[in-house]
């Protein structure tokens, strides 16, 4: 598919967002980073970086259309397994690998968590996470078992019209309070926000449904910010909320001009690849660096140390895994999911053709 470079870069951003609210708020409110305090005035910016979140999850929205193409279901599927599961791997066993050395009670993992974590849905197994971030891999890869469902039973044509069915039932089911509902409330608000909001011209949105996924995610992020404020102790400003979110709404319209398509900036293909891999081993194995070197009176050079080291790590990951073993990885895949599930929607048209026939 084709890249967007700005995209690109994008994700970069909200990936060093999450990470700055996770090192300069998040992890000392926890406890999780034990020998600093915070930075006055800078954890006033930094609280806000969770919505980085927010925007993956639009991102992910974005490029569906852009990453399914002319594929298979089992192509569609095989590729997006092949774009999670290789670095998450990587990045579960090296976090655990280090929670021996200093993970601590608040961090130690055992090997049926450790196992348990390897499918992406340890919660089903009733086991943690093993890093805190994993939490948003399982909405990522529930939403791409969404669309695979809506690939098998034929509905590829009409995935425009479901799309935008999507937002009008999440609106009932939260007059309703039916949000527990699978895929009827919490984040999937987001990605919904992000199908809708690539169109060919910004002409072509549709309105309605876009609106409505605007209450519920303002609505949303507002309301878990009021969690915050009232677990973490700091408060949230719902204008700063308001902001944040119409903004990534903005940003994603701005997308579809013409003018950003054709946009080259240096080193964006670089700053897209490196975002996964380094969201996924930034939290706990930041955690147990700096709590393990940094104190107040040196903590700005740690936190300097702490991201360079963890880049440079991101970097590796990259290349060992996702660039080199890419081709490797994709053909495995393919093999063992896509094609059988290629095969079942076969055999799944083939008995829809003979009900018709008799």
């Amino acid at each position: 598919m084709k890249r967007l470079e700005l995209l690109d870069y994008a994700r970069f951003v909200a990936t060093l967002c999450v990470l700055n609210f996770h090192y300069l708020f998040n992890g000392i409110n926890n406890g999780k980073i034990s020998s600093i305090t915070y930075i006055d005035g800078i954890v006033d910016i930094a609280k806000y970086g969770y919505l980085g979140v927010e925007f993956f999850f639009m991102a992910s929205g974005y490029v569906i259309y852009l990453s399914l193409g002319n594929k298979s279901a089992g192509q569609f599927i095989a590729a997006r397994i092949t774009r999670l599961y290789p670095v998450f791997w990587a990045a579960v066993i090296l976090t655990s690998c280090f929670t021996i050395l200093w993970g601590g009670p608040m961090m130690s993992v055992t090997l049926p968590q450790f196992l348990a974590n390897l499918t992406m849905l340890p919660s089903i197994f009733g086991y943690g996470y093993v890093d805190g971030v994993y939490w948003t891999l399982e909405f990522e890869l529930r939403f791409y078992l969404l669309v695979l469902f809506f690939l098998i039973v034929g509905l590829r044509r009409r995935l425009n019209l479901v799309f935008m069915l999507w937002p009008v039932l999440m609106l009932a089911a939260f007059l309703f309070e039916l949000q527990h509902l699978p895929y009827m409330g919490g984040y999937y608000c987001f990605f919904a926000t992000g199908v809708l909001l690539l169109r060919t011209t910004p002409s072509k949105i549709p309105v309605i449904p876009l609106m409505i996924c605007l209450y519920l995610c303002i609505t949303f992020s507002c309301g878990k910010a009021l969690g915050f404020t009232q677990s973490k102790g700091f408060a949230f400003s719902p204008f700063v909320i308001d902001a944040i979110i119409a903004a990534q709404f903005l940003f994603f319209l701005l997308l579809n001009t013409k003018k950003s398509s054709h946009i080259v900036i240096p080193g964006s293909r670089t700053a897209g690849d490196l975002s996964y891999p380094l969201f996924l081993i930034h939290a706990h194995l930041g955690y147990m660096f700096i709590s393990q070197f940094a104190t107040n009176t040196h903590r700005l050079l740690f936190y300097g140390l702490t991201w360079l080291v963890i880049l440079s790590i991101a970097v590796v990951m990259h290349r060992l895994i996702e660039k080199q073993g890419q081709e490797l990885i994709r053909d495995f895949f393919m093999k063992t999911i896509g094609e059988p599930v290629d095969a079942l929607i076969r055999i799944i048209a083939g008995q829809n053709v003979g009900r018709n026939h008799s």
